[in-house]
């Protein structure tokens, strides 16, 4: 256990570095989570120009590698920040399907979901230099529509990945099913905690599209088909350990009887098992998280986790990729894509193929 304390601490100590520059047994999951298929914006089935794989299958490839194109493009990847491991995993994913097609990747990070300014200069710099494409996923809905437009205009495709732009002027959105994810959350929440209990609600980043839309799923199948599940607080924040440990912390002081922990992403639901672990609640109180970083699986291991909905978050950046050279190169590409989801608990540990969740070990992003 002291293993698990020492990792989490040093996440968080991590986490305040980098962002300062930028229950019981297990559920069988809602009907929900089956692995998605791919999807149009209406969740109907739909049409998918099946291009022959170059290669041995791999995790995640229910929308296939189309051929390599005879002239190598140039592809400009956007991403809110590298210091989770969420997005470490998914710049493995443009990096190395872009490798596998011959197209070259420019990688840049905000920083933060609170720097839009700078995503958005990033966004103009990259249609200044007439890449190709970009691929972006954004730190604000509302704050991207301008420079996705402004891309747009110029004549660039722009795939929106992972987190939502507003903007309608994307080619495609490659994305989970962030509603389903908050659906999951509270189907185990309620069937774990015996359709009865208190529950307090770390949603994420505010503004996010992520956040926004698994937190409102949940609440809503709570209220339908768990009434007697309260939630008796809920906070947004920069989606650190630190934050989930220090509101995990003030939820304590405030309400006498929580139940479980619903969180928005692993990063605060590392920091709320940290509090809870110390408060002496491990096995007494459910806690979910979403995503699947090494200190969540050590948490779910020691048995002070409960569950998360692991994302395939290198598929989302090989989807990306993909969906990029398909419409370059007249292919066309389904509005939306939708990547598998799947509920992870102790007992099914063994069963995540790790090829579609984290880049390998050591691997790190270029600079």
């Amino acid at each position: 256990m002291s293993r698990h304390l020492n990792g989490i601490h040093w996440l968080i100590g991590l986490c305040m570095v980098l962002m300062s520059g930028c229950g019981g047994g297990s559920p069988p999951p809602p009907e929900d989570s089956a692995p998605a298929q791919v999807r149009d914006a209406s969740n109907g089935v739909a049409p998918v120009e099946r291009a022959q794989p170059d290669t041995e299958s791999e995790a995640g490839d229910e929308y296939p590698r189309p051929p390599k194109p005879a002239r190598q493009y140039t592809i400009g990847v956007v991403l809110p920040h590298l210091s989770n491991p969420h997005f470490v995993g998914q710049a493995y994913g443009y990096i190395d399907e872009a490798e596998k097609l011959g197209a070259q990747v420019t990688l840049l990070e905000a920083g933060g979901y609170q720097y839009l300014d700078k995503q958005v200069s990033q966004i103009e710099d990259l249609v200044a230099s007439k890449v190709d494409a970009i691929i972006l996923v954004a730190v604000s809905g509302s704050g991207t529509v301008g420079a996705v437009e402004h891309a747009a205009a110029a004549g660039i495709p722009v795939i929106n990945c992972n987190v939502m732009t507003d903007s309608n002027r994307v080619v495609t959105r490659v994305r989970s099913d962030d509603e389903v994810i908050g659906q999951m959350h509270a189907d185990f929440m309620g069937q774990t905690l015996g359709g009865s209990g208190n529950v307090v609600m770390l949603w994420g980043a505010p503004g996010t599209s992520w956040a926004e839309d698994r937190g409102n799923a949940f609440k809503q199948r709570l209220a339908e088909r768990y009434p007697n599940v309260k939630v008796l607080g809920e906070q947004y924040s920069q989606s650190t350990p630190a934050d989930g440990l220090r509101l995990m912390e003030d939820f304590m002081q405030t309400f006498q009887q929580i139940d479980g922990v619903y969180n928005g992403s692993d990063t605060t639901a590392n920091g709320a098992a940290l509090a809870i672990l110390a408060a002496g609640h491990q096995g007494s109180t459910v806690i979910t998280a979403t995503d699947f970083q090494v200190d969540t699986e050590e948490s779910l291991r020691e048995g002070v986790m409960t569950a998360t909905v692991l994302q395939q978050t290198v598929t989302i950046g090989r989807w990306g990729v993909r969906a990029a050279i398909n419409h370059l190169e007249g292919r066309q590409v389904p509005q939306t894509l939708y990547t598998p989801l799947m509920m992870v608990t102790k007992d099914v540990l063994a069963t995540v193929d790790m090829r579609a969740v984290r880049a390998p070990v050591g691997w790190m992003p270029p600079t």
